[in-house]
Parts: structure tokens; sequence; C-alpha cells
């Protein structure tokens, strides 16, 4: 019973998305943050850096619907859906070493960096990369 709570808790974190009507401003954002807080004292929020993009890390099993609505609560007009976050992932120049980019879904992001190293590995037999990211190797 014990391992079945665990699990619903750690179905709950996660990264959601959020797209605005419009660019924010930092009063916006402080009002959203509060708002957000308010619903989960341990909640995080994110923006992107052009202001359209809101993005909430949340412990508690918070609803979606109750994010949105506390956001809405601050003011902020958001579009229905989640956001297409392609746009905001950064294209690697050509021949350039590889990234790991952090997009919230850990599985896509490690699945994606590994074959940038294949190809850069394959293609630059003297300047080798590893193919489990720095960061992951502690665990």
């Amino acid at each position: 019973m014990l391992l079945g709570g665990f699990s619903a808790v750690a179905q709950a974190d996660g990264l959601r998305s959020y797209e605005t009507t419009e660019a924010m401003d930092r009063a916006d954002l402080k009002f959203i943050i509060q708002a957000v807080t308010d619903l989960d004292p341990m909640a995080e929020v994110f923006h992107s850096d052009d202001m359209r993009i809101l993005q909430v890390r949340s412990s508690a099993q918070v609803s979606d619907a109750e994010i949105r609505g506390a956001i809405q609560s601050a003011g902020t007009q958001l579009r229905e859906g989640t956001p297409d976050l392609s746009a905001y992932t950064p294209s690697p120049a050509l021949d350039s070493p590889p990234v790991y980019v952090v997009t919230g879904n850990e599985a896509e992001d490690l699945a994606r960096y590994q074959a940038a190293v294949a190809a850069w590995n394959q293609n630059h037999a003297d300047q080798q990369y590893e193919a489990v990211p720095l960061h992951m190797n502690d665990r």
C-alpha cells in the first residue's frame, strides 16, 4: 500500500508547461509565482527568455486545471493545450560538440544527447564524448 502511495506522488512530480497569450512582464510573473505557491508552497515557477512560456514543477498532487486556474487568477491568460517547446530548444551549430539540453522529459533529453554523441564520435575519432552526460555519472 505504501508503494502505491509513493508511486502516485512520484508521477505527480513533474514539469508542466503553459503558454501565455501575451508576453508577461516581471510584475505579472511575481503575481503568478504568488498564486502558484499559494496553491503549493513547494512549487517552482520558471519562464522562457521571451516571457511567453511558463513551466511549473509541483510535488503536490495539484491538477493541471488547478495550476491553470491559479495562473489565470493572477491576471494572465493562457493558450489552450500544451505549448510546443521545440522552438525553445537550441539547434546546435554544424560540427559543434554535443550538448545535453534539459526540456523536462529526461528520457527524450538523454536519447537526443546520445544520438548527438554518436554522430559526433563517428566524425571525430580524436575527440570522443561519453554517451552518459557528466551530471548522470554519480547516479
